[in-house]
């Protein structure tokens, strides 16, 4: 290495893994590319800095590595990372072409490579599309990390399951969105926390976890108490994870709280504004904001970014386009689902889509489902919640009736909401 030395040390590696983010290659020699390769070394270096799930090394850790051959075990011993970003820049004409690889650095191997050519007319949005996807395909709960390093938690004994390893399988459990699965997520996290009470991503799940619960039939005021606690110590330990205020935000909603959710969504998307998942769960609440037209667009962009996206983010999508008047949409995203991961919001829905789209066969199918999962709902019973905005509700009862749904609920049923929704017809004078 020519020019400067670091001192080989032994690598530590952490409970969390590491990335270090080598400097872009500028392959076309010119001033205008090297400066787009600097800004997008930069740009991928502070965007995965924001993800909590792993640590970043700094660029001026990483710079001594510019235009030099690199082996990059040898990267990994001396910066004690496990992964390493490598990636190229190249003008050629009216096209700008680069590539992306992430390599273990303790194996060599490749986890996954990337390839781009755009017109090189607009060479920010380049930047801002290869950082997005660069960071969205690493980061976050189903990035390419965390998926790597759960496959080596589960090759690893039980027994010798960290705090980190059993948070990576838990939510590998909550993202297959099945009763038994969050169960099973549940207790996963659980030990996490029991080993160590401080990772504040762990409850962050715990969050998810105990929400699902609720809309698979568990009582909706316990799981409501123990995911708003499970949000409110992850905030506690971790005021700048950006997904602890999404979960926060989802809590708040919930109860419905809705100027405290946005707000806090509206912080989490401030902290991590490019970021899929964030994009996802704000799909889920901003038409409850009074803004589904912004729900929908998030949907949109969280797709665009992620087009390898999990089944549990289908269930807001679909919500975000049936509010939208997206139906065919909507449809598309229930459709990804298998019978196993439906849960009360995704049963209703598919009543609402069906009948909306006129398909009424298929709608009335969809009611007698509905009430051999749960034999107690209806309209007034789904629609009362407090978590919805002024116009939801109204959709829901527009399409549900048409479809022959239940309407009115029993006076138990309605004495828990505060402010129950009663349709004219199931009022006794």
């Amino acid at each position: 290495m020519v020019g400067w030395q670091i001192w080989p040390r032994e690598p530590v590696y952490t409970s969390k893994p590491s990335i270090a983010v080598l400097p872009f290659d500028d392959l076309g020699g010119d001033e205008a590319t090297s400066r787009l390769a600097n800004g997008i070394t930069e740009d991928i270096i502070t965007d995965l800095a924001r993800f909590p799930e792993f640590e970043v090394v700094a660029r001026n850790s990483t710079e001594i590595y510019r235009d030099q051959r690199v082996d990059v075990r040898q990267v990994g011993k001396d910066l004690g990372v496990n992964y390493v970003l490598e990636g190229s820049l190249q003008r050629q004409g009216g096209r700008i072409r680069a590539t992306a690889q992430l390599i273990d650095a303790r194996t060599a191997r490749h986890v996954w490579s990337e390839r781009w050519d755009r017109p090189a007319a607009d060479v920010f949005a380049i930047q801002t599309e290869i950082t997005e996807h660069v960071t969205n395909r690493l980061g976050d709960g189903a990035g390419l990390i965390q998926e790597a390093e759960r496959k080596a938690a589960r090759r690893k004994r039980p027994e010798h399951l960290g705090a980190y390893e059993l948070y990576l399988l838990g939510t590998e459990k909550l993202e297959q969105v099945t009763k038994e699965s969050v169960d099973e997520a549940i207790r996963l996290l659980r030990q996490a926390v029991e080993l160590d009470p401080t990772l504040a991503r762990a409850w962050v799940e715990l969050h998810w976890a105990y929400g699902q619960t609720a809309t698979f039939g568990a009582d909706p005021g316990a799981a409501e108490r123990a995911a708003r606690e499970a949000a409110e110590r992850a905030i506690a330990l971790d005021p700048s994870d950006a997904e602890a205020h999404t979960a926060l935000g989802d809590a708040f909603g919930v109860a419905g709280d809705l100027v405290r959710a946005e707000m806090e969504f509206e912080e989490s998307l401030r902290l991590n504004p490019g970021s899929a998942e964030r994009l996802t769960h704000y799909a889920a609440w901003a038409s409850s904001f009074g803004k589904p037209e912004r729900a929908a667009e998030a949907a949109d962009k969280a797709i665009r970014l992620n087009p390898r996206y999990l089944p549990w983010q289908a269930k807001p999508f679909s919500h975000a386009y049936f509010m939208a008047g997206r139906y065919e949409d909507a449809l598309r995203m229930l459709e990804r689902l298998s019978p196993d991961q439906w849960n009360i919001h995704v049963v209703v829905r598919r009543v609402g889509v069906f009948a909306a789209l006129g398909r009424m066969e298929e709608a009335r199918a969809a009611v007698t489902e509905a009430l051999k999962r749960f034999p107690d709902l209806t309209i007034e019973g789904y629609v009362s919640a407090p978590d919805w905005s002024a116009s939801e509700p109204q959709r829901f009862i527009d399409t549900l009736q048409v479809a022959g749904f239940p309407r009115c609920a029993r006076p138990e049923a309605l004495a828990r909401f505060t402010k129950p929704v009663r349709l004219p017809e199931c009022v006794k004078s």
